[in-house]
């Protein structure tokens, strides 16, 4: 049995880096990191970077008089969180198809581990130590190359029934619109993400004839709205029109207590959460909206590792009761 004091590992897997932090059982960050996190290699060599980054972290813990008590990790993908593995595939890893993580990281350290989906992860971080600390019932949305969710009820994860839920990107908000890599039709992620944004704002420029910039970004858009471009305050207005009915749905099905909006799209400002919030209440139904709060996230490239702490913290320690 180790002795001292007891500290816990946060790992943030993401497609270009693996983020790595060391904290205390409140979800404090001791230390953090990052590193590539090999994402087009085969399975074994995210291992390996995975390995390499919870054993600078365990040495660090050492000398901070204590150990490594847990790790949790948050992964793309749909995660299987009892047996936390990954169900399938993911986008942006070519080799990281039904990854045993717990499984394999805790054979090598014989340190308990957790991994589940980064926005669910991410969410967490919010209820725990952001945005939404002290709300029982929260909605946590990402805004950024894809549109991801995590959805808490009761202060606990809802993963679903076989741990696919809260895909909150794929909600129709067009029945008949454009294809979805999920294999729908009209989900809010194809017309509300950052590059739908940009494909929305290069055919407003081409329909009006103007010149387009050679590399259009969600921060050329929000810039040059508030220069006033038509073509650009059009784009805003129909995003945050496609978030609003998205929205309006999540919160008649779920009434929650808050919703915590974050990733890139959503660093636009207040300006960009209050169009947001005027279209989301024009479409929900009055009882839901009683007390509700719309808001920025708060620990931004923090969330992912936070989250991992905080859950492997709360599991640890809920095992150790039982």
């Amino acid at each position: 049995m180790e002795q001292g004091k007891e500290f816990f590992i946060g790992l943030d897997l993401g497609g270009t880096s693996l983020k790595y932090a060391l904290g205390t059982s409140g979800g404090d960050i001791l230390i953090k990191d990052e590193m590539d996190s090999k994402a087009d290699r085969p399975q074994k060599e995210v291992f390996e970077v995975i390995f390499k980054a919870i054993k600078v972290l365990r040495e660090e813990a050492k000398t901070r008089g204590g150990f490594v008590a847990a790790i949790g990790l948050g992964s793309p993908g749909a995660v299987d969180f009892e047996k936390g593995k990954l169900k399938g595939n993911t986008p942006n890893f070519l080799h990281w198809g039904d990854a045993e993580i717990k499984k394999t990281i805790e054979a090598e350290f014989a340190i308990p581990c957790w991994a589940d989906n980064d926005a669910n992860v991410m969410a967490f971080a919010e209820s725990r130590k952001g945005a939404g600390k002290g709300a029982n019932n929260v909605i946590a949305l990402t805004l950024g190359t894809g549109i991801g969710g995590g959805i808490l009820i009761d202060g606990q994860l809802f993963r679903g029934t076989r741990y696919a839920g809260a895909e909150l990107g794929h909600i129709t908000i067009d029945y008949d619109g454009e294809p979805c890599n999920c294999g729908g039709y009209g989900c809010v992620e194809k017309y509300a993400s950052a590059p739908a944004m940009v494909k929305n704002y290069i055919e407003k420029l081409t329909t009006a004839k103007m010149s387009i910039p050679d590399k259009v970004s969600t921060k050329i858009i929000f810039a040059r709205a508030k220069e006033g471009e038509k073509q650009a305050l059009e784009t805003i207005d129909d995003t945050c029109k496609y978030l609003g009915a998205a929205l309006a749905s999540i919160i008649n099905i779920f009434n929650p207590e808050i919703i915590v909006i974050g990733g890139g799209v959503a660093d636009a400002g207040d300006e960009f959460m209050r169009r947001i919030w005027a279209a989301t209440t024009a479409r929900t139904m009055k009882p839901s909206l009683e007390g509700l709060k719309l808001v920025r996230a708060k620990m931004g490239n923090d969330a992912g590792v936070v989250g991992a702490i905080c859950m492997a913290s709360e599991m640890y320690y809920s095992q150790k009761r039982d």
